[in-house]
This record gives C-alpha cells, sequence and structure tokens, in this order.
C-alpha cells in the first residue's frame, strides 16, 4: 500500500531540486553565449560544453553540500540563502576557471562569464525562493488510524517528529477501539473514505497490523487509486527523517528491504562505482594521504600504518588499513572503542587525522581489494559485533552488505560512545540497505563532503536529532522481544 512511494518521494525531490540548479547553470551559460555571440554561438558549444557541464553539476553538488535541498534549510530565510547561493555561484567560477588549465582550448571568455553569471545568480534564487514558499506555506494533511491506546499514545508522543512536515489532522478509530485521549477524533474507519474528502487528507497512516487488516483492504485500495497515499508508519519514519526505527521493523519489513531491485546494483554496478571512485580518490587523496603518514612519522614512535581485524559482507574478516591515530600500547589492558573526541591515547596528531577522516583514505586500498565498499555500513570489530548483537535486535543485518569508508550512519550521526549509540546508527544502516542506489550513494558522498568541511559531527547534532519514542514493544509487529533490552545508555565501550 504505497509502502515504497513515501521513503522514495524524499530523494525524487532532492533530485529534482539538483536538476534544476544543474540545467539553470546550463542555460544561463548557453544565454551568455547566444547574446555574446550571436548566430555564431553554436560554433563555439563544442569547445565551451565541457566547462559549463562541469560547472553545472559543481555547482548542483555545493548547493547540496550546504543543505540547500533539505527540509531542515527552510529556516534559512531567502537573504541568508542569497548569501551561500552566492558563495556556491563564486567557488563554482573558481573551479570553471581552474578547468581552463587542463583544457585550455576550451576557455570561457570574460565576455560570456560576465553575462552568464548574472542571469544564473537571478535563476537560481527564483528557484529556491519557489522551494522555500512551498516548504513553509506548504504541508501535506495526514490522519492516524489508531486501533488501540498504544496506538494513540504513540501518536500523541510523535507529534513533534512531523509537525515540521505534514500537518497532523487527526486520528481515525476502527471497529474495535474507541479513543479516549485528548487528540482530535475524526471519524470511524467505516467511514475513511468519506472522511478524507471533507477533512482533505492527503495521506493516512496505520500499523502494519492496520495495513495487514482484510477487512481494510478494499477501501485502502480505493483510496489509493483516488490518489490518497497510504502508507504505514514506518515508511513515514523513512521518509521525514530517513531512518528505520528499530522498534517498527518486521520481518516483512526485512524482507522486502533486500528485495530484486538491489541485486543488479549490489553484484555489479556498485563494483564498478567503487572501481572508479577509489582510484579517483587515491590519485586526488594522495597529498593528504601523504601529509598524515609524514605527521605520523614525525610525532610519534611506531608504523605509520595500523591494521585491524574487522568484520566484512556477510561477517567475513578482513585487514582494515588506516593511517595510525593511537598509541601503540592504546589496547594493553585489552580491545575497546575509541572515545569520539580527546581520547588520550590518541598521538599528537591523531585527534586532526580522525576530525578530518584523514587517517581513513588508505582504507581505498580495501575498497579496491573487495573488502570493502566506498559507501557502506561501517565495519565492526567481530568482538564487538558478538556482544552488540545480543544487545541491539536486527544489528547482524547490517553484515548483509558490504562495509564502507563512510555511509548514512556516518554521515548522519557522530562517532559513537556507547551501545545505545550503536542502536540510533543501526537505523540509519537499515535505511541505506533498503534505498541504496548509485543516486544515494553520489548523495552520501557529497555529505561526507560536507562532514569532512565541518571537522565531524558534534554531540549538540546528536541531541538534536529525532527519535521515535514507543510505548511498548509491538509484538504483534515486529520482531523485537516484548521484554525491555539491557540498559544501552551507559557502557564501557565506544566506536574505534
Amino acid at each position: 500500500m504505497n509502502n515504497n512511494g513515501g521513503p522514495q518521494r524524499h530523494w525524487l525531490r532532492v533530485s529534482f531540486h539538483f536538476t534544476s540548479d544543474a540545467l539553470i547553470i546550463w542555460t544561463a551559460f548557453l544565454s551568455g553565449m547566444l547574446v555574446r555571440f550571436g548566430d555564431a554561438w553554436l560554433l563555439k558549444i563544442e569547445a565551451y560544453y565541457p566547462s559549463i557541464l562541469l560547472g553545472s553539476l559543481f555547482f548542483a553538488s555545493a548547493t547540496y553540500i550546504f543543505g540547500l535541498y533539505s527540509q531542515q534549510s527552510a529556516k534559512m530565510d531567502l537573504f541568508k540563502r542569497s548569501f551561500v547561493l552566492a558563495f556556491c555561484l563564486l567557488v563554482t567560477i573558481g573551479f570553471m576557471v581552474a578547468t581552463f588549465y587542463v583544457n585550455f582550448s576550451g576557455r570561457i571568455g570574460r565576455g560570456v562569464m560576465l553575462i552568464s553569471v548574472p542571469i544564473a545568480y537571478a535563476l537560481v534564487l527564483v528557484h529556491h525562493a519557489i522551494l522555500l514558499h512551498r516548504w513553509k506555506n506548504y504541508r501535506e494533511r495526514v490522519a492516524f488510524i489508531a486501533s488501540s491506546p498504544f496506538d494513540e499514545m504513540e501518536i500523541r508522543m510523535n507529534q513533534d517528529l512531523w509537525k515540521d512536515h505534514l500537518e497532523f489532522a487527526g486520528i481515525i478509530n476502527d471497529e474495535h477501539y474507541k479513543p479516549s485521549g485528548t487528540l482530535p477524533v475524526l471519524g470511524h474507519v467505516a467511514e475513511l473514505g468519506k472522511i478524507v474528502d471533507q477533512q482533505n487528507i492527503d495521506r493516512v497512516v496505520c500499523t502494519n497490523k492496520s495495513i495487514n487488516d482484510p477487512a481494510l483492504c478494499k477501501p485502502f485500495c480505493e483510496l489509493r487509486y483516488s490518489g490518497t497515499t497510504v502508507m504505514s508508519l514506518i515508511s513515514l519514519c523513512e521518509e521525514v527523517h530517513q531512518n528505520v526505527p528499530l522498534e517498527l521493523i518486521t520481518p516483512e519489513w526485512l524482507l522486502n528491504a533486500s528485495g530484486s531491485p538491489h541485486i543488479l546494483y549490489i553484484k555489479k554496478l556498485k563494483r564498478g562505482f567503487d572501481i572508479v571512485a577509489s582510484i579517483i580518490g587515491l590519485v586526488f587523496l594522495s597529498p593528504f594521504m601523504l601529509g598524515g603518514m609524514l605527521a605520523t612519522w614525525l610525532t610519534s614512535r611506531g608504523p605509520v600504518f595500523y591494521r585491524q581485524t574487522r568484520s566484512g559482507r556477510f561477517g567475513r574478516s578482513f585487514e582494515m588499513i588506516k593511517i595510525r591515530t593511537m598509541q601503540v600500547d592504546a589496547e594493553k589492558e585489552g580491545a575497546v572503542w575509541a572515545a569520539a573526541e580527546k581520547d588520550p591515547r590518541a598521538t599528537p596528531m591523531g585527534g586532526l587525522l580522525r576530525k578530518y577522516r584523514i587517517d581513513e583514505i588508505p582504507q581505498l586500498i580495501n575498497v579496491l581489494r573487495g573488502e570493502m565498499s566506498l559507501v557502506g555500513p561501517r565495519p565492526e570489530r567481530p568482538e564487538f559485533i558478538d556482544e552488540l548483537a545480543g544487545r541491539i535486535p536486527f544489528y547482524q543485518e547490517r553484515l548483509m552488505v558490504q562495509p564502507g569508508i563512510t555511509g548514512w550512519a556516518q554521515v548522519n550521526y557522530p562517532y559513537g560512545a556507547s551501545a545505545d549509540d550503536a542502536r540510533r546508527k543501526l537505523e540509519f544502516d537499515l535505511y541505506y540497505m533498503k534505498h541504496m542506489s548509485v543516486f544515494l550513494d553520489s548523495f552520501i558522498l557529497l555529505d561526507t563532503v560536507r562532514i569532512i568541511l565541518r571537522g565531524g559531527l558534534g554531540e549538540a547534532h546528536k541531541q538534536a536529532l529525532p527519535r521515535y519514542e514507543t510505548t511498548h514493544r509491538r509484538s504483534s509487529s515486529s520482531a523485537v522481544p516484548e521484554q525491555a533490552l539491557p540498559d544501552t545508555t551507559a557502557t564501557g565501550l565506544a566506536q574505534h
């Protein structure tokens, strides 16, 4: 029932705005050529188009890196956004000028630049003004189906998770339950179609139990074919926050997440993408890697590289390569995870190398060997996997795909310092495993650039992340055991 449409909407919107900005730059420069050269502009396009194409993609990438396609950026007004867009355009011009040294015959003249840049800036301002207006003035109305006191309570507890994205209209109760709380009640599920029409509902959200209720199949299908989205609660979380609350995961969800559309990508396209990207990465990042190696050699004793056993796909072990950031005797008292910040075992330059991810560049060699992917769940140590698998449901699911240097969890959640952090990062890993594609991998790489430029994600970012709250374990619709998990908020482990 439209379960996958919701999560896909987010990336379709991002892709649409990314493509729009790229096309705006392309159109602006073609317009500049037409004004500058008149009828002779076609004679110039063969030499100019490589720089224009690269500049278009660079500008859209820079805009994405600055987060201007995320709905959170709606808090940035058009005045501030205009300065960010101006900076992105300025950096793009610098990049295009730099490409002239590679292909001097394709240099774009000053006349075309002077005409094209103002056109491009005006058009991207219009595009982002429309984007801001839509975010601030249009929100879809959503109704939740409640079939128990627990459903009603969880809807009330989690209203803040969606208030910036959707307008909560109220709840619709099924025939076996009478609402008793303070939430607005729109009516009975028997009048579902009538309620949707009268209340202008854009989406109906319900639990997996209601989705699979044979009695609701017909009205749900009628809504779907009339243009109203019917989706599960977990799909709503996927779309709005791009993660998957563990409390809502079911065996059916796991089976759908590993569906056939990913087979070709995992077996063929992803490996090709990894090989090309890792070779390019080694070429362009080698100066930073050499700098990190030199800094480690000069400021601490011991080997420059550090090799450690990690678990790869299906639990197969491999030796991960990093530039050493810890003292040689860092684990003389046993294996522990590295603290996120100011680890006393770090080398003098270790904190800096970790902050800007320079220590991880040698892992591109692991990618070329086929032991890792460029994008995927972070590879963990076997001893930690055994412990976390006993504390966190579905933790070993992350071993079903190739581990990555970067990943959706790494760009959304800072270094973990507890099993609770590992649990939160798993929610992002499982989302990635379901939606992995070359487009998502590309956006994650752009997110990684932003994180590196910021010097990592801090504790404040962790605290600001929304968290799904639940009153109970959903024994009827989830594989999570009803008993509470062991306390994971205070543990001696920290991610290495």
